[in-house]
């Protein structure tokens, strides 16, 4: 870690001066008691000396590299730094909090990755083994319950399955205060109701996607809505409730919300439906933009001033759009597009890295959610929601929310352009630029659409007609001040003038761009780039000096830096060292030309392990 960030998060009111000399006497005390070579320093950095110093942490950190599950399973004791207390440092609480999600993501995957292959090879008990150790650490995760619940009746135990059920619902009502998610009731119900049939009967039928994963494609192709007045049945396991509602059909994330009777009109598409059928195909859907119900005209004027400023997709506008956004969501929380409006604002504030990306896609998705199920036509919400998937790394998934958000809003620039994010961070950049070729033709006024489609084509090839574009949405336009606003059209264009042999325009460009987001580890690769393009490697390097250490992006852009320098080893080194990877960064990594050398390296199989990426 860099001597300035370890300075600041734990000497956080000391000036520049006392927090050095205070670091000093902490590595002075360190070396004494533990050795003089334990810390390993230079001007910029500290290392801990792994020959002498040994951590749980770092050989839980190699299994989950390795995908050495069970090692890295009974390595986990809890929660990273529990209930430690360091310093009076908010920089320091948010860095251990990132961590620690971290490093309970990789005890989950690696427990899921168990009772997978338990399953696979019909050890039911196993299954349950890991499955019950996913739900101590998880007992909120409606996905893991079902798991759960599932594996148990496969073994053999239909009872504890429906307790599990109940156990789950008498927590989220005491934790959380809000109503149990149905799915878990409608799968307790079936459980309860079979006799000797499994899985694959009543409730596949009516719930395909959640029950079905290899369904998801065909739900994707169809409407997503059904709806029913819940009612209640009485058993011999008492009252149940049953539901119709709206099924979101996204695997793991699949989730059944209940549809009050009273909200529906008699007359209304959904209600001529029937309980439990889907809309017709050719069903009418409110048109882009239109409000089913009216909304409160004072939310109504929170969220299109929220609007505005989210179309500069900047850090100070973005964080100003997230608070008009839930003022007008707590101003009428039946609000669906003032929700939607908060999960892309969310979206984009993790995705630029203006702020900690594990706690701003989850909020992305739950709006997304909550979005959809007030009303599930409008397509802004399953981008947004495509969004925080891309960000689990849930590629197939992701794709099916895109391809939703693009079939139910055909005319919205926006869905066009983050699926073809989507499609670039899996290196499919041709078709990327098919999609930002529609996004830039429907809404032409929009720089950062226009600015998208200028990479899609130099990732595509088109170098020259990258630049094209870029001078049509630069050069010409008249209102320059409304592009210095934008720094990562000028730090893209730089990265094209750069691979067409312009030097000078590209680093002018990287430069401006720092103006609005100075030492930004992103805009210092492109600047970097220019040189390492022009034939000055020494230069670049020097350039990427200036980056931001501290940043949660920088570890990315120093290995992409060392790629295109032709330094694979570097590279990878950073890449072992990354915990969480930018969202713009894999753009980078599967589609710039410079990295091919990089992609075809053996060890690159292990980075597309690492991030779920299908075989290249």
């Amino acid at each position: 870690m860099s001597r300035e960030r370890i300075q600041a998060y734990l000497w956080p009111e000391s000036d520049a001066s006392r927090a050095r000399h205070a670091l000093e006497q902490l590595l002075y005390a360190t070396r004494r008691d533990l050795g003089a070579d334990a810390v390993e320093s230079s001007a910029m950095e500290l290392h801990l000396n792994p020959d002498l110093v040994r951590a749980d942490v770092w050989a839980f950190d190699d299994a989950i590299r390795d995908e050495d599950w069970e090692p890295a399973v009974g390595l986990y004791r809890g929660p990273l730094l529990s209930g430690q207390h360091l310093a009076d440092s908010a920089e320091l609480e948010r860095w251990t909090d990132g961590e620690r999600v971290h490093r309970e993501q990789d005890y989950l995957r690696a427990l899921g990755a168990l009772a997978r292959a338990a399953s696979q090879r019909g050890d039911a008990s196993d299954a349950v083994r890991w499955h019950r150790l996913q739900a101590a650490a998880d007992p909120l995760s409606v996905p893991i319950v079902l798991d759960l619940m599932r594996a148990l009746e496969a073994s053999g135990d239909r009872l504890a399955a429906v307790q599990q059920a109940r156990v789950y619902q008498q927590l989220v009502l005491a934790t959380l205060e809000v109503e149990p998610d149905p799915v878990v009731q409608s799968l307790a119900s079936t459980i309860a109701a079979r006799t000797d049939t499994t899985l694959n009967g009543a409730a596949d039928a009516a719930y395909p996607a959640l029950f079905d994963p290899s369904g998801l494609r065909s739900v994707a192709d169809s409407p997503v809505t059904s709806v029913a007045t819940p009612t209640r049945r009485t058993g011999s396991h008492g009252g149940v409730w049953s539901f119709g509602g709206v099924l979101v059909a996204l695997g793991g994330l699949a989730v059944l919300v209940a549809v009050r009777s009273q909200s529906l009109d008699s007359g209304s598409a959904a209600s001529a439906a029937g309980p439990g059928q889907m809309l017709a195909p050719n069903a009418e859907r409110p048109a882009r933009g239109a409000i089913t119900r009216p909304a409160d005209p004072e939310a109504r004027a929170l969220y299109l001033r929220g609007r505005t400023l989210w179309d500069k997709r900047t850090k100070d506008p973005l964080n100003e759009a997230v608070v008009l956004f839930r003022q007008a969501t707590e101003r009428d929380p039946g609000y669906a597009a003032a929700w939607a409006g908060l999960a892309q604002s969310y979206a984009m504030l993790g995705y630029f890295g203006f702020a900690p990306a594990d706690a701003m896609f989850p909020k992305a998705r739950a709006a997304a959610l909550r979005a959809i199920a007030l009303d599930s036509t409008p397509g802004e919400a399953y981008a947004a929601l495509g969004q925080a998937l891309a960000w689990q790394h849930a590629w197939p998934d992701a794709e099916v929310a895109y391809q939703r958000a693009v079939k139910l809003e055909p005319q919205d620039a926006t869905a066009h352009q983050w699926y073809a994010l989507l499609l670039a961070y899996l290196g499919r950049a041709r078709e990327a630029a098919m999609h930002t070729g529609q996004a830039s033709q429907l809404d032409p006024l929009s720089v950062q659409v226009n600015n998208m489609h200028g990479m899609m084509l130099y990732y595509a090839g088109d170098t020259t007609g990258a630049l094209r574009q870029y001078e049509r949405t630069v050069d010409a336009e008249p209102d320059s001040a409304w592009v210095r606003q934008n720094p990562w059209v000028l730090t893209n264009f730089s990265r094209v003038a750069a691979a067409a042999g312009r030097k000078a325009l590209a680093v002018r460009l990287a430069e401006r761009a720092l103006e609005v987001v100075p030492s930004h580890p992103r805009p210092m690769f492109d600047l970097a780039y220019a040189y390492v393009a022009a034939g000055e490697p020494n230069t670049a390097r020097a350039m990427f000096a200036r980056a931001d250490t501290a940043h949660p992006h920088y570890a990315v852009y120093r290995a992409l830096l060392h790629g295109i320098l032709g330094e694979p080893d570097e590279a990878f080194a950073w890449f072992d060292r990354l915990r969480e990877w930018p969202l713009p960064s894999l753009v980078s990594l599967n589609c710039e030309p410079r990295l091919a050398a990089l992609r075809a390296d053996p060890r690159f199989k292990r980075v597309r392990r690492r991030l779920n990426l299908p075989p290249d």
